[in-house]
């Protein structure tokens, strides 16, 4: 992922729209407090906007749980040192291996991870067959999603994607004009950059879901 967009950039789009090019109304402080929020707003509602590659250590039993983190993806098996790249597990629905074997979660523990199952409705958790043993360490490398760090200057680059750069600058236009002071009393201009924003947000995940050579269900 490559981003080349400054939050000052952003923030002079939306002062633009704003008419406040000075930020006489606005300061840039706090715009750029808004700029963070909306990457936490896209990241929220495309976690494959701000991604991490890691490697988990896997707890003994079939259960997995990470920590503040969505998983996007299981990519392989690391080996027992966290380093050596190895198998790579296939993702299965829980039901099927429930029908073939009601049994798997007690099964003999291994030290690589054949199948993965991974239910959106909790995504923190995810389960692992064979069962990991207690006595060996074992690894896998996961995509999990993150929360975007905040920016600290206006000359940080945005650490989301670029392409949603329309989206950040209709987000802190929304916080302009949302603003609860008697210079900005335009409610009804906070709401359409309030709906914009989600209408660029879709367009984008259309074209995505439509160039996509292969879209998993977990990856919706």
């Amino acid at each position: 992922m490559t981003t080349a967009i400054l939050a000052s950039e952003i923030i002079e789009s939306a002062s633009e729209i704003a008419q406040d090019e000075a930020n006489v109304v606005w300061g840039t402080g706090q715009a750029l407090r808004w700029v963070n929020d909306a990457q936490r707003a896209v990241a929220l509602n495309r976690p494959d906007a701000s991604v991490s590659t890691i490697v988990n250590q896997l707890e003994p039993g079939t259960r997995q749980r990470i920590i503040n983190r969505r998983i996007l993806s299981v990519i392989r098996n690391m080996g027992n040192d966290g380093l050596t790249p190895g198998y790579a597990p296939r993702l299965v629905e829980r039901g099927m291996l429930d029908e073939f074997n009601p049994n798997w979660h007690a099964e003999s523990p291994g030290e690589i991870v054949f199948e993965y199952i991974w239910d959106k409705r909790d995504p923190r958790t995810y389960y692992v067959n064979p069962p990991v043993t207690s006595l060996d360490d074992v690894y896998l490398e996961l995509v999990v999603a993150v929360d975007p760090p905040p920016l600290q200057t206006l000359a940080d680059n945005i650490v989301i994607d670029d392409s949603y750069g329309p989206c950040l600058t209709e987000w802190v236009c929304y916080r302009f004009f949302a603003r609860d002071a008697e210079e900005v009393p335009d409610a009804q201009r906070a709401a359409a950059h309030f709906q914009r924003f989600f209408q660029i947000l879709g367009i984008k995940t259309q074209a995505d879901q439509a160039v996509s050579p292969k879209l998993r269900e977990h990856l919706k």
